[in-house]
């Protein structure tokens, strides 16, 4: 064997490894909201089917986690439960009734999953941006309220929400335009979502996907929208960066 050829081989290997881990550096993380950082469901169900209860019967769970899953807008939601199209004045009463309801039971049934704050600390110290890229259609100043009451909001650089862009998640519109406002390369950036939709816009996006299945969708099938990695919860994503910058720093 010709040990000078292996060698310059491995060592064209080592470059090409370190230019692309290079160019991958970690320098901001953008976080879906619901599902992945919040443990909303059960409040959003309950305040749907009162939302609706005088025009329709209830939607089950399974029914309505799928219809989020899917990243369906409140809009096409209700269209599906209502199995026709809904006009502009209808649709404005119901979005109007839910979202009231919405704001008044989140104050004390919308809580953050364990860990999330330490893990927002851990990445303000190590230098990494946080963003928000959420499917939610409230106004971003709703949502900064929102990170506020949760304690959350000093370390959060931009917050964008559907209402923001043209197109919702799985198009890569909140998480392109989140990582501008950061003044961050896409590539750079890691996106953490709790469906196939929040993966699908990640990779769509040019970014680095990472699925958590503490929301809508379990392991497997996140998988199938083939992320980076499929962790517990966000808890995870604090070694996952380690792991990252561990072997960057060896390359």
């Amino acid at each position: 064997m010709d040990h000078g050829h292996k060698s310059r081989t491995e060592e064209v290997h080592k470059t090409i490894l370190v230019s692309f881990m290079g160019q991958h550096l970690i320098k901001a993380v953008i976080f879906d909201i619901d599902g992945t950082l919040v443990d909303s469901f059960e409040s959003y169900y309950m305040v749907f089917n009162e939302g609706i209860a005088d025009f329709a019967i209830p939607v089950s769970r399974e029914v309505l986690r799928d219809y989020l899953a899917k990243g369906l807008s409140l809009r096409e939601i209700l269209q599906n439960v209502f199995l026709s199209p809904i006009d502009n004045a209808t649709y404005a009463t119901y979005r109007e009734k839910i979202l009231h309801l919405f704001k008044q039971t989140e104050i004390e049934g919308v809580r953050l999953f364990s860990g999330t704050d330490e893990l927002f600390r851990k990445l303000k110290v190590k230098g990494i941006k946080i963003g928000i890229a959420t499917g939610r259609t409230s106004s971003p100043e709703d949502e900064w309220l929102r990170f506020k009451r949760l304690g959350l909001d000093g370390f959060i650089s931009a917050i964008v929400t559907s209402q923001e862009v043209e197109h919702r998640k799985p198009a890569p519109d909140a998480i392109i335009e989140c990582a501008k406002r950061m003044g961050m390369p896409i590539e750079n950036c890691i996106i953490v979502g709790d469906t196939e939709s929040d993966i699908i816009a990640a990779k769509r996006a040019g970014a680095i996907a990472v699925g958590v299945t503490t929301g809508h969708e379990d392991r497997e099938m996140l998988l199938r929208a083939k992320p980076a990695i499929v962790l517990k919860n966000v808890n995870d994503l604090w070694n996952y960066l380690k792991k990252r910058r561990d072997s960057e720093e060896d390359s």
